[in-house]
Parts: structure tokens; C-alpha cells; sequence
């Protein structure tokens, strides 16, 4: 089966939230997610990363019906006061936003979880251990 890349009915389908954004402009984002996302990636988890992505990157341009898209209060906001204005967030918004973009909406922690899955980093342990059996290559790699 060769990789396909979602189609706008694909995503809606998915994520009905964006069922009234213009099929053109959910086109585009899926068209930006694909410079992150390749044929690299298994091809199940590929369609799945595209959508999760161009999601992630509609609730920040503000498109969508999702609560985080369009709360009277943004995510995270615990506390909010007009006069002299003072905006409390949660101690769990504060710190997604500080530990990167995906983490700040439910769309990119997907995408997170797809992109560890498909580009997990290296392996590390402690010094003298090994991560494998030496019988490994006694028997050939198997």
C-alpha cells in the first residue's frame, strides 16, 4: 500500500472541531505539516501525524470551534480581571507553554506522541552496561 496523505474530509472527519474552516485553508495547513512529516515515518502513523499536525497549527491561528480555540477565557486562564487588568494561567498551562508549542494543545501532544514513535532519539545508559546481550553477536545478531 503506498502512503497517502489525508485529504481535508480526512481531517474533519477526524477532528469534526474544524468541520466549518474552508476545505482550501485546512488544504494549506496539511500541505505545511508535510515539511515535517515524510514517507519516512511508518505509514500508518503518517496520515494520522499530518492531520494531528495541521490541527495543531489551526487551534494557534485561531481556527476551529475547539475550547481552546474559542473560550471566552484562553486555555489556562484561571483568573481574569478588567480594571487595572490581571490574567491569572494554571501552573499546568503555564508550564506546556514553556516547554514548547505542542505541548499547548491536545492536536500537538498527538503529534508529539507520533513523532517520538517514528523519531525516537538515541539510546543512553549507564557507563560499563550495554543495551543489548553480548550473546547477540555470539549468535550471528538474532
Amino acid at each position: 500500500m503506498a502512503y497517502e496523505a489525508p485529504t481535508p474530509e480526512d481531517l474533519i472527519a477526524r477532528y469534526p472541531a474544524f468541520a466549518a474552516v474552508d476545505e482550501d485553508t485546512i488544504q494549506y495547513w496539511l500541505t505545511d505539516a508535510e515539511r515535517f512529516v515524510d514517507e519516512s515515518w511508518t505509514e500508518g502513523d503518517y496520515p494520522i501525524a499530518l492531520m494531528a499536525l495541521a490541527a495543531h497549527n489551526m487551534v494557534l491561528a485561531g481556527l476551529g470551534t475547539d475550547a481552546a480555540a474559542t473560550a471566552e477565557l484562553p486555555g489556562g486562564v484561571t483568573n481574569f480581571k478588567s480594571g487595572s487588568l490581571s490574567v491569572s494561567f494554571s501552573d499546568k498551562a503555564a508550564s506546556d507553554r514553556a516547554a514548547g508549542a505542542l505541548a499547548s494543545t491536545r492536536y500537538g501532544a498527538e503529534f508529539a506522541a507520533l513523532r517520538r514513535r517514528n523519531r525516537g532519539g538515541p539510546r543512553v545508559t549507564a557507563t560499563g552496561t550495554l543495551p543489548y546481550s553480548p550473546q547477540h553477536f555470539v549468535d550471528g545478531g538474532d
